[in-house]
């Protein structure tokens, strides 16, 4: 089973995401980084939802800040908690002592030439390990990445939030030569939508994984339909369907990619179509997935 490492500001999606992962790959940590709630909180959910489906894979502190800049939480996106607001019991596990970088580090070494990184948050534990030690890029064989926009930012006006919330960590894990997928914001907004209709089919399914689905993305789901999705928008659980079938991608190009880090386009993806940087190709752009296939994995085989 392929070996991976799940990298995530745990909230709502993350942690369905995180599900998934643990579903389809062998997990060997999960390392919290500083997004979409409180850093701490973070942690927690990502220790709940892996004591709660009976996985135990160590989850590493990361960094609590980006590197450079002011940020902000999204708790109107994913609920006080990032969970919705589910009160759910402390987890009985805790933390590992040893810093996220250095389990990337560490684990790049144990796994060399087969570690992947599923990477659906700001990427600053990955620049910071890759700082400390830039062989890491060697080591590791794939970075999945949920990160960018095209044209809609979904935090400001031309910045999707996991680029927006560290583009200067962006920036370096863009440039630093790893192998990377990368999956932007407009891509899932229009193939990972779970709209109320098969939220209604989750909640009458009661099953463990369907329950603890709709229990930890209410308030995802409110934020969505405000913004005029017809559903939840998972973002994250589709990039790890992507890891889990290449196929679901209907249309991707090689492509230099790189990320603005000033003013009102800070955490802007800049798309390089036509090489006029003459830069080297440093990604796989996610252009347009299979929504339905990505359901088909969710619905039926995740959830369930």
């Amino acid at each position: 089973m392929r070996k991976v490492l799940f990298d995530s500001d745990t909230a709502s999606d993350d942690a369905i995401a995180l599900l998934m992962a643990t579903k389809k790959f062998d997990v060997v940590g999960v390392t919290i980084v500083a997004g979409n709630v409180e850093f701490e909180r973070q942690v927690k959910n990502a220790l709940f939802t892996l004591e709660f489906f009976g996985y135990d894979a160590p989850v590493f502190k990361g960094s609590n800040r980006p590197l450079l800049g002011l940020w902000k939480t999204v708790e109107e996106v994913h609920g006080p908690n990032g969970f919705g607001g589910w009160s759910y019991p402390d987890p009985s596990k805790k933390a590992e002592q040893e810093y996220a970088p250095d389990a990337i580090i560490r684990f790049s070494r144990e796994y060399s030439g087969e570690l992947e990184l599923l990477a659906v948050s700001p990427l600053t534990n990955l620049a910071l390990a890759y700082l400390k030690d830039p062989s890491i890029v060697k080591r590791i064989a794939k970075v999945w990445i949920m990160g960018g926009a095209f044209s809609r930012g979904n935090v400001t006006r031309i910045a999707e939030y996991n680029f927006w919330v560290d583009p200067e960590a962006a920036k370096i894990v863009l440039n630093a030569g790893f192998n990377i997928t990368l999956v932007p914001w407009e891509t899932a907004e229009e193939a990972a939508v779970v709209t109320k209709q098969e939220w209604e089919v989750l909640k009458k399914r009661g099953t463990k994984a369907a329950d603890f689905f709709t229990r930890s993305n209410r308030a995802l789901l409110d934020f969505s339909l405000s913004q005029g999705a017809e559903g939840s928008i998972q973002p994250d659980s589709l990039t790890v369907a992507i890891a889990v079938d290449e196929s679901l991608m209907l249309e991707s190009r090689n492509l230099n990619v790189d990320v603005e880090t000033c003013s009102d386009a800070r955490g802007a993806m800049l798309v390089d179509y036509y090489g006029s940087t003459k830069k080297k190709e440093n990604v796989k752009l996610v252009f347009k997935a299979n929504g339905q296939g990505f359901k088909n994995i969710l619905l039926k085989e995740v959830l369930i």
